[in-house]
């Protein structure tokens, strides 16, 4: 029995060793690479498609971590940014490559332009591998001739949506309709947007005896205009006109003057920001029934101040939001929004998620003076007086075993 339990404990050292052996000749034909999506990307088809590397699910084995952002450029597409950020021998050795792709394009045609700039920003990395020998460059010439470039809709962007939800059962039943359109003009210098928004909630509940129908609705309009005074400085003014059904709000009309203050240069802001708000607004509010302060209608002003901290590193992301803003006439009216998010890594393969949101509330001057019934307080219908407001949510991820990821495999 001993050598029988002897022989097979030797079995199974000697296939670990052999694959072992395997892995560390895959190592030595290649570069190993590890992709940090902060964005929604294919991974499944990059692993497929670019298999001249050897992919790693921890970023301590890889001699390159490619960190994957993008954000939103004025005509609708993306700007995505690739960190190539060298690790093992190659630190140092990094660069980053940026490229766009346009609103209209297919998921296809936007998946073949990030493959094509992953395998140009990888290039530098492999020449010393075996694997080298075996990857051939094309350039496909194109004629480029320099045309005058002409907009005809002079950086203007339009877009118009429309949704719908129907859902139901024997005795209940949902509708849901909701509508936008905006409009924006994004240049270096000015940003103008402008935003119709439209949503409307119907609920139905039968019983033996009657139908009771319950609905929400709200209706906004927002333009905005910002100034780029400097790589750290920016002014806007906006104005808005809303209706609520839910938070007692018959029309408010208002508008507001703005000063921002970023830390870093505004063209950083993809990996790292720290950023100061300060905002005027004044407007009139007319209530669809009177409050508990007894106003049908009344003329506020507010002031406003709000401060960001947001980093997207290699180790993680780390988001922090503060705005506090007070009514003038009674600064004892104000509020205090906070909200934490962190993505970090401990330690090699092991990861834990924090977000959290804290509200002190103080300026609920729109809250009818009637008694709340149990309908709108179950089915939320009306707003409801509270002091506070919160939300924690704690998560941790612990991946361990292998450390190659080159497998796509899509069965069931």
């Amino acid at each position: 029995m001993y050598k029988k339990l002897t022989g097979f404990i030797l079995l199974i050292l000697g296939f670990q060793n052999i694959n072992s052996l395997m892995a560390q000749d895959i190592q030595k034909q290649t570069i190993s690479v590890y992709i940090d999506c902060r964005t929604r990307c294919p991974q499944s088809f990059i692993r497929d498609e670019i298999n001249f590397v050897n992919y790693v699910r921890d970023q301590e084995d890889a001699e390159v971590h490619i960190l994957i952002n993008r954000q939103r450029t004025g005509s609708g597409g993306d700007e995505y940014i690739l960190n190539f950020i060298g690790g093992k021998e190659y630190v140092g050795n990094d660069h980053t490559l940026r490229f766009f792709i346009a609103a209209s394009d297919t998921d296809d045609e936007q998946r073949e332009r990030l493959i094509q700039y992953l395998k140009v920003g990888l290039i530098r990395y492999i020449g010393e591998y075996p694997v080298a020998e075996d990857i051939q460059i094309a350039y496909k010439p194109i004629d480029v001739q320099e045309k005058p470039i002409i907009d005809n809709w002079n950086y203007w962007v339009f877009e118009i949506g429309a949704d719908t939800d129907l859902e139901g059962e024997e005795t209940e039943s949902e509708l849901s309709l909701e509508g936008d359109f905006n409009a924006e003009r994004i240049t270096p210098n000015w940003k103008t947007r402008f935003e119709l928004d439209q949503d409307y909630e119907r609920r139905t509940f039968k019983d033996d005896d009657s139908t009771r129908v319950f609905t929400t609705q709200i209706r906004s309009g927002r333009l905005t205009v910002v100034k780029s005074l400097s790589d750290h400085w920016s002014a806007g003014a906006s104005s808005l006109i809303r209706s609520s059904t839910r938070d007692n709000t018959q029309l408010l009309t208002n508008g507001s003057l703005a000063l921002e203050y970023s830390v870093f240069p505004y063209e950083e802001f993809i990996r790292r920001e720290i950023l100061f708000i300060y905002r005027l607004t004044g407007g009139m509010y007319k209530y669809e029934e009177k409050t508990i302060y007894g106003e049908t209608e009344e003329f506020l002003m507010q002031h406003q101040m709000s401060a960001r901290v947001k980093f997207s590193q290699p180790w993680g992301e780390f988001r922090a939001d503060v705005n506090g803003f007070a009514y003038m006439h009674d600064f004892e009216k104000n509020r205090l929004d906070t909200e934490l998010r962190l993505n970090f890594r401990i330690f090699r393969g092991f990861s834990i998620y924090v977000s959290g949101e804290y509200a002190w509330i103080y300026d609920q001057l729109s809250i009818p003076a009637g008694e709340i019934t149990d309908e709108e307080q179950l089915l939320d219908l009306r707003q409801r007086f509270t002091s506070y407001s919160y939300e924690v949510r704690v998560g941790l991820q612990f991946s361990f075993g292998s450390i190659f990821n080159n497998v796509v495999n899509p069965r069931l």
